[in-house]
Protein backbone atom coordinates (compact mmCIF):
# COMPACT_ATOMS: atom_id res chain seq x y z
CA UNK A 1 0.00 0.00 0.00
CA UNK A 2 2.88 2.41 0.59
CA UNK A 3 4.25 1.70 -2.69
CA UNK A 4 1.41 2.63 -4.11
CA UNK A 5 0.90 5.99 -2.57
CA UNK A 6 4.95 6.79 -2.73
CA UNK A 7 4.43 5.98 -6.74
CA UNK A 8 1.26 8.44 -6.78
CA UNK A 9 3.00 11.20 -5.07
CA UNK A 10 6.49 10.66 -7.21
CA UNK A 11 3.93 10.79 -10.80
CA UNK A 12 1.94 13.98 -9.20
CA UNK A 13 5.25 15.55 -8.21
CA UNK A 14 6.69 15.45 -11.59
CA UNK A 15 3.13 16.20 -12.97
CA UNK A 16 3.61 19.49 -10.87
CA UNK A 17 6.87 20.24 -12.54
CA UNK A 18 5.76 19.91 -16.15
CA UNK A 19 3.37 22.09 -15.24
CA UNK A 20 5.14 24.75 -13.66
CA UNK A 21 8.54 24.65 -15.92
CA UNK A 22 6.36 25.34 -19.60
CA UNK A 23 6.22 28.81 -20.63
CA UNK A 24 2.90 29.97 -22.14
CA UNK A 25 3.05 32.38 -24.74
CA UNK A 26 2.12 36.30 -23.72
CA UNK A 27 -1.78 36.46 -25.19
CA UNK A 28 -1.90 39.09 -28.25
CA UNK A 29 -4.52 41.16 -25.89
CA UNK A 30 -1.96 41.49 -22.58
CA UNK A 31 1.04 41.91 -25.50
CA UNK A 32 -0.68 44.83 -26.46
CA UNK A 33 -1.48 46.19 -23.44
CA UNK A 34 1.82 46.07 -22.37
CA UNK A 35 2.77 47.74 -25.31
CA UNK A 36 0.41 50.68 -24.85
CA UNK A 37 1.12 50.84 -21.29
CA UNK A 38 5.06 51.15 -22.13
CA UNK A 39 3.69 54.07 -24.38
CA UNK A 40 1.89 55.96 -22.04
CA UNK A 41 5.09 55.86 -19.81
CA UNK A 42 7.56 57.11 -22.46
CA UNK A 43 5.07 59.60 -23.24
CA UNK A 44 4.95 60.82 -20.00
CA UNK A 45 8.98 60.62 -19.55
CA UNK A 46 9.63 63.12 -22.46
CA UNK A 47 6.66 65.24 -21.84
CA UNK A 48 8.45 66.51 -18.31
CA UNK A 49 11.17 66.33 -19.97
CA UNK A 50 10.18 68.70 -22.98
CA UNK A 51 11.57 66.40 -25.34
CA UNK A 52 9.37 67.24 -28.60
CA UNK A 53 10.92 65.48 -31.24
CA UNK A 54 11.02 62.33 -28.93
CA UNK A 55 7.31 62.86 -27.90
CA UNK A 56 6.08 63.20 -31.45
CA UNK A 57 7.59 59.88 -32.43
CA UNK A 58 4.63 58.40 -30.16
CA UNK A 59 1.92 60.33 -32.06
CA UNK A 60 0.45 59.23 -35.30
CA UNK A 61 0.76 60.58 -38.83
CA UNK A 62 -2.70 60.07 -39.22
CA UNK A 63 -3.26 62.08 -36.15
CA UNK A 64 -5.61 65.33 -36.76
CA UNK A 65 -3.95 68.44 -37.39
CA UNK A 66 -0.68 66.86 -36.52
CA UNK A 67 1.43 69.79 -37.12
CA UNK A 68 -0.63 72.41 -34.92
CA UNK A 69 -0.40 69.71 -32.43
CA UNK A 70 3.27 69.95 -32.13
CA UNK A 71 3.78 73.46 -32.67
CA UNK A 72 1.31 73.91 -29.75
CA UNK A 73 3.35 71.37 -27.79
CA UNK A 74 6.23 73.33 -28.86
CA UNK A 75 4.72 76.59 -27.39
CA UNK A 76 4.40 74.61 -23.92
CA UNK A 77 7.79 73.48 -23.95
CA UNK A 78 9.11 77.10 -24.07
CA UNK A 79 6.25 78.96 -21.92
CA UNK A 80 6.89 76.95 -19.10
CA UNK A 81 9.84 76.11 -17.05
CA UNK A 82 9.02 72.76 -15.81
CA UNK A 83 6.05 70.39 -16.44
CA UNK A 84 4.78 67.74 -13.68
CA UNK A 85 2.11 65.36 -15.61
CA UNK A 86 0.91 62.13 -14.07
CA UNK A 87 -0.95 59.60 -15.21
CA UNK A 88 -2.87 57.61 -13.00
CA UNK A 89 -2.36 53.96 -14.04
CA UNK A 90 -4.77 52.22 -11.31
CA UNK A 91 -7.81 54.32 -12.84
CA UNK A 92 -7.26 53.16 -16.51
CA UNK A 93 -9.35 51.38 -18.79
CA UNK A 94 -8.37 49.79 -21.62
CA UNK A 95 -10.78 48.59 -24.33
CA UNK A 96 -8.68 46.21 -26.68
CA UNK A 97 -9.83 45.10 -30.32
CA UNK A 98 -7.54 42.92 -32.62
CA UNK A 99 -8.79 44.89 -35.85
CA UNK A 100 -9.96 48.73 -34.51
CA UNK A 101 -8.71 50.91 -32.47
CA UNK A 102 -7.31 50.42 -28.99
CA UNK A 103 -9.17 52.75 -26.33
CA UNK A 104 -7.31 53.45 -23.28
CA UNK A 105 -9.10 55.59 -20.63
CA UNK A 106 -7.29 57.24 -17.63
CA UNK A 107 -7.34 60.02 -15.12
CA UNK A 108 -4.57 62.59 -15.38
CA UNK A 109 -3.21 65.53 -13.40
CA UNK A 110 -0.91 67.92 -14.31
CA UNK A 111 0.73 71.15 -13.29
CA UNK A 112 3.03 73.92 -15.21
CA UNK A 113 5.35 76.16 -13.16
CA UNK A 114 6.48 79.06 -14.85
CA UNK A 115 8.33 82.57 -13.03
CA UNK A 116 6.77 81.22 -9.33
CA UNK A 117 3.08 80.78 -10.48
CA UNK A 118 1.79 77.88 -11.71
CA UNK A 119 -1.29 76.19 -13.21
CA UNK A 120 -2.77 72.91 -12.28
CA UNK A 121 -5.19 70.90 -14.43
CA UNK A 122 -6.16 67.45 -14.26
CA UNK A 123 -9.51 65.24 -15.77
CA UNK A 124 -10.33 61.83 -17.35
CA UNK A 125 -9.22 61.65 -21.30
CA UNK A 126 -9.82 59.24 -23.71
CA UNK A 127 -6.70 58.21 -25.97
CA UNK A 128 -6.87 56.21 -29.66
CA UNK A 129 -4.12 54.16 -30.27
CA UNK A 130 -3.41 52.48 -33.81
CA UNK A 131 -3.53 48.24 -33.61
CA UNK A 132 -0.12 48.44 -35.15
CA UNK A 133 1.98 50.90 -34.02
CA UNK A 134 0.52 51.47 -30.92
CA UNK A 135 0.79 55.39 -31.57
CA UNK A 136 -1.70 58.17 -30.98
CA UNK A 137 -4.30 58.57 -33.15
CA UNK A 138 -6.66 60.65 -31.45
CA UNK A 139 -7.75 61.89 -28.05
CA UNK A 140 -10.81 62.16 -27.20
CA UNK A 141 -12.00 64.59 -24.17
CA UNK A 142 -9.89 67.86 -22.68
CA UNK A 143 -6.17 67.44 -24.39
CA UNK A 144 -4.02 66.92 -21.06
CA UNK A 145 -1.20 68.09 -22.80
CA UNK A 146 -2.33 71.81 -23.28
CA UNK A 147 -2.01 74.07 -20.62
CA UNK A 148 -5.60 75.59 -21.00
CA UNK A 149 -6.03 79.03 -21.16
CA UNK A 150 -8.48 81.07 -18.66
CA UNK A 151 -7.37 78.63 -15.70
CA UNK A 152 -5.86 80.79 -12.73
CA UNK A 153 -2.36 80.85 -12.32
CA UNK A 154 -1.73 80.50 -8.24
CA UNK A 155 1.60 81.56 -6.51
CA UNK A 156 4.23 78.75 -6.07
CA UNK A 157 4.64 78.49 -2.14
Amino acid sequence: MNRVRYCHAFIIFFMIIAACSTKKPIDQTAYKSKTILATLRDMDKYYEKKDLDSFMSDISMSYLDREAFAKSLAAVFSKYESIHFNIQFAKMIMLIDQERKMRVTFTWDAEWTTAGTSIKDGGRVTLIFEPGDFKLVSIDGKNPFMAQPGETPSSKQ
